[in-house]
């Protein structure tokens, strides 16, 4: 029910050392010191997960950090995590909100093994992990338990197809809390893009667009976005906290205009 594919991906070329090497019966995985950074790969060119070993709550690519920007949309004391990957946000964010209690929903329990040996993941009584397929985990989680929704899953170079089915999109709204945030790590073809913006729509009737240099972020909402507005008080702590900018970022979100609602201006 993964839904994962069999596609041929580039091999993995890095100029740094190889420190761990595993496999289960979805491939290979390895885990690269490359200078300052840890880097986790599913055994192709595509990084799964980067990690500053010095500053190892900090986030390095872009899109993570488009991401993050949902705790300045609502203020979590729940998040979901679908895909667990080396654990940016879980680290991340376990760091910024101390309040805040994590659920965490990964399909190879090799990759938490990994996370949790190299990545220096958060593994306490606020962190709870589910080793399964999140799209049938998605059924049993309560409804309206979450603010925030993350969902990240990939294979060594894809994205997970059940991502953009109308259905699981139905299973989040539906575990969201009212003010709550879906947050999907989109990469696809600009016109792939487009159609699942559509379905996205027909689903919550408010959706933002954060377009990083890497993939596309979309946020969706059952809240009216002209309720909402990235908090700067929100912000500035993220910022603070974490030695990175962020309100740029936030100036970049776009809204989408969702079939049948009425135009609403950028987000600022």
């Amino acid at each position: 029910m993964h839904q994962f594919t069999n596609r041929h991906c580039p091999p993995v070329h890095y100029g740094g050392k190889i420190i761990h090497t595993a496999g289960d019966e979805y491939g290979d995985i390895l885990v690269v010191d490359d200078g300052n950074q840890r880097i986790l790969s599913f055994d192709s060119s595509f990084e799964q997960s980067c990690m500053q070993r010095s500053r190892p709550c900090q986030l390095v690519h872009q899109y993570t950090q488009f991401m993050a920007l949902a705790t300045a949309l609502v203020e979590p004391v729940h998040v979901t995590l679908l895909g667990l990957g080396g654990g940016s946000l879980l680290r991340t964010l376990h760091h910024v909100e101390p309040q805040c209690h994590f659920h965490i929903v990964e399909l190879r329990p090799l990759v938490v093994d990994i996370a949790r040996e190299y990545f220096q993941l958060p593994d306490d009584q606020r962190t709870r992990f589910t080793l399964g397929d999140a799209f049938e985990e998605i059924a049993a989680i309560e409804s309206n338990s979450s603010e925030i929704i993350f969902s990240d899953m990939y294979d060594a170079c894809q994205m997970a197809p059940g991502q953009v089915q109308q259905t699981f999109l139905e299973q989040c709204r539906r575990v969201l809390r009212e003010d709550g945030w879906l947050v999907i790590n989109f990469l696809g073809r600009q016109g792939e893009r487009r159609a699942f913006l559509q379905t996205l729509g027909a689903v919550f009737p408010t959706v933002l667009v954060g377009a990083s240099s890497e993939n596309s972020v979309l946020f969706a909402s059952a809240t009216r976005y002209d309720a909402v507005a990235p908090d700067s008080s929100r912000l500035d702590s993220l910022e603070r906290a974490l030695r990175q900018r962020f309100t740029h970022l936030a100036a970049r979100l776009d809204p989408f205009a969702v079939p049948g609602g009425r135009e609403r201006g950028t987000a600022r």
